[in-house]
């Protein structure tokens, strides 16, 4: 629990300051000023163990946590590369990819989160989130940005990381259900070779062929529209709650589309303009 503080001019000057400031800095301005505050306030010893949590870091190199949340086959790795490419001071985290790297190298967490994935059963979100941290700590304390793809998927998952990063911006992708169906139910593959082929944009040269053997091409389960609407249908209940959690924060902007191409240039500008607004309101409390 914080304690009260008497205010001081210091307080009243950074509490008019912020007034002054757009709401996303206002945010930013309110975390920085109380974390100077209460480390003011406490011992060498307690200084030192704040400083080692990850959002002190975070706040310290005017890093920030990204959040990207999107449909299956929305398009959330197109913007992520286009995201990565524009601003290089993030650095990608797909838990999908975390968690198969540690199962295939045998760490403890991949023998760990191997007994619940050969049962079916989802990783505990604990196991989750210290993979996270731990492939993340070095990232966080050179004050470099984390765009993270693929965690928090619920709520409850979301309120869990609170506790070890502070996710300051959201991108939710909203895209038709119906324009991913279309996507997805067009895809078509051939299994030997592993080759995809779309009839939206790549289709083959003979329809229902391979190019290359002339072999049938099938459709996997999961791609036919029946089974790609129960994965929406789902993938919508579990997120809504998380979409709210991020609303009632004020870190969350939605953007509506069909096509990545125009979805992207909104992206790059609200991106763009809070981390302006957020480097403003640390230098405007670096002069406090």
């Amino acid at each position: 629990m914080l304690k009260a503080i008497a205010p001081t001019s210091r307080t009243i000057n950074a509490l008019s300051i912020r007034q002054h400031l757009p709401t996303s800095s206002r945010a930013l301005a309110t975390l920085s000023y109380d974390y100077a505050d209460h480390t003011d306030n406490t011992n060498s010893n307690s200084t030192t163990t704040t400083a080692s949590n990850p959002t002190s870091h975070q706040r310290e190199h005017n890093a920030h946590t990204l959040l990207i949340l999107g449909k299956p086959g929305g398009g959330k790795g197109t913007i992520s590369g286009k995201i990565l490419n524009d601003f290089p001071q993030f650095r990608h985290v797909s838990t999908g990819d975390q968690l198969r790297q540690h199962v295939r190298n045998e760490t403890s967490l991949g023998r760990e989160a191997k007994k619940y994935m050969d049962e079916g059963c989802l990783v505990p979100d604990n196991l989750m989130i210290q993979m996270v941290m731990n492939d993340t700590v070095d990232t966080i304390k050179n004050g470099q940005s984390l765009l993270l793809d693929g965690f928090p998927r619920t709520m409850e998952q979301a309120v869990a990381l609170d506790k070890s990063l502070d996710v300051d911006m959201v991108i939710n992708l909203c895209i038709p259900n119906e324009t991913i169906i279309e996507r997805i139910s067009d895809r078509w593959i051939h299994p030997a070779s592993g080759r995809v082929y779309n009839y939206s944009y790549r289709p083959p040269q003979v329809e229902g062929k391979d190019d290359e053997t002339g072999e049938p091409l099938v459709q996997r389960d999961d791609d036919k529209p029946e089974s790609v609407l129960k994965r929406l249908q789902k993938y919508e209940m579990v997120t809504k709650p998380l979409v709210d959690y991020y609303k009632t924060k004020g870190v969350i902007q939605t953007f509506r589309g069909t096509e990545s191409d125009v979805i992207y240039p909104e992206v790059n500008e609200w991106l763009s303009n809070q981390l302006e607004d957020n480097a403003t309101a640390t230098r405007v409390l670096t002069q406090i």
